[in-house]
């Protein structure tokens, strides 16, 4: 059977009610459903009909499904089921009222500072889980990051994690995507919880100045500045970020993994810092850039970058002022007039006929 938008309004597998399509990648098509058993909504991910048939996007697939479901966490997005049905494969999960981050900073450029390091905290909270595990996401980009209308971060897509760095990859092989590549991904060589961290710095690098820090026309020019190119501090192209918010991220860019924090918990800790304005950073920008200055060689193909697929939306105001908001007290006070307004006309009235 073909995957595509004739499965809306069909019953999936017996179980699932499909209600829209929610978004589309390489691999698969992502629904949102209704369980007909548990009476809920789920996010249903559908493997394209090209790569069902292949053994290694099927793996892939079944691995997403097996190390996500292993990990529970508000921060990570949950899996209920997976199955085989109609020629394809499927995962049930979570549902999320939300976009992804890449749509908000595509869509409103910078986030407020603030709701940077929240964002960033809440993607360290879901890893600290993972590594803990010993599992290496591989591919944390703002594509894989989900936010809700109150604020809530939620990290998906554990396709291509593996466990233990011995296993990580096959040697010279490149996964993830070359905007948010640790150098060491670049080179195809094993993967550390650091190179989930170097990525977390680059998603943190986007929030806070709307760009990633380095661009290119092709993978390999990308890779070639992981591997070499220092980027520029946050605050140059943002002033108003804070020198010690720079230390953290320039840290986390480091190009040795041995220079970079080397947890969730210890990045998570300076962004804490941050966040009560205690000081975090040496003394000069020299020596908060120096860290990660130092290059390391080689560079081989890339996989291709994604590009957003759903129109992008704005920012969500949970965290703005209150009288950003849209109160609910206007609505009253309007109702209330009204209310005045007929008591008025008929009090006339009777004076009128009397």
């Amino acid at each position: 059977m073909a995957v595509s938008d004739t499965l809306i309004n069909t019953l999936f597998d017996g179980r699932y009610r499909i209600l829209r399509k929610l978004g589309a990648g390489g691999m698969a098509n992502v629904y949102l459903a209704e369980d007909q058993e548990l009476g809920r909504r789920v996010a249903i991910k559908i493997l394209n009909e090209r790569h069902a048939n292949d053994e290694q996007f099927v793996e892939r697939f079944r691995r997403e499904a097996k190390n996500a479901a292993g990990l529970s966490h508000p921060n990570i997005v949950s899996i209920f089921d997976r199955g085989q049905a109609e020629g394809t494969y499927y995962i049930a999960m979570e549902y999320l009222d939300g976009r992804s981050l890449k749509e908000l900073i595509t869509a409103r450029g910078p986030a407020p500072i603030p709701v940077s390091v929240d964002y960033a905290r809440q993607i360290l909270a879901a890893l600290r889980v993972a590594h803990r595990q010993n599992l290496v996401h591989r591919d944390i980009k703002p594509h894989n990051v989900l936010v809700d209308g109150e604020g809530r971060v939620k990290v998906t897509d554990f396709g291509i994690a593996r466990a233990g760095p011995s296993q990580m990859t096959e040697e010279g092989s490149i996964i993830g995507t070359a905007q948010y590549l640790s150098p060491e991904q670049a080179q195809g060589a094993p993967v550390t919880p650091a190179s989930d961290l170097y990525s977390v710095g680059i998603v943190l690098y986007e929030l806070l100045t709307g760009s990633v820090p380095f661009g290119g026309e092709t993978p390999v020019e990308l890779a070639m500045k992981h591997l070499s190119k220092v980027p520029e501090p946050p605050s140059r192209l943002r002033p108003e970020v804070p020198r010690d918010l720079d230390f953290v991220v320039m840290r986390a860019l480091a190009k040795s993994p041995d220079e970079r924090y080397q947890s969730a918990d210890e990045m998570d800790a300076d962004l804490a810092r941050v966040a009560r304005g205690v000081s975090v950073s040496p003394e000069t920008e020299e020596a908060a850039t120096a860290i990660i200055a130092r290059p390391i060689t080689a560079a081989t193909v890339l996989a291709p970058p994604a590009t957003p697929h759903l129109p992008p939306p704005v920012y969500y105001d949970y965290d703005e002022p209150p009288e950003r908001r849209r109160p609910f007290w206007p609505w009253l006070l309007a109702l209330g007039l009204l209310v005045l307004a007929g008591f008025a006309g008929w009090l006339a009235y009777n004076q009128i006929q009397k």
